[in-house]
């Protein structure tokens, strides 16, 4: 879009940080799944050997 004109550099800056921290977002959140994930295995008493 800069490219052509569409948008100016600051608003693909602000773009790219908003899908930066979109991803972001979505990285903490399959931790925190997985986080929840061990510790029902825990409760369940499951464990590694």
């Amino acid at each position: 879009l800069y490219r052509y004109g569409r948008a100016s550099y600051l608003e693909v800056l602000i773009a790219q940080r908003n899908a930066l921290q979109s991803n972001l977002e979505l990285i903490n959140f399959a931790k925190q799944l997985r986080i929840a994930a061990v510790k029902i295995y825990k409760a369940l008493g499951g464990g590694w050997k």
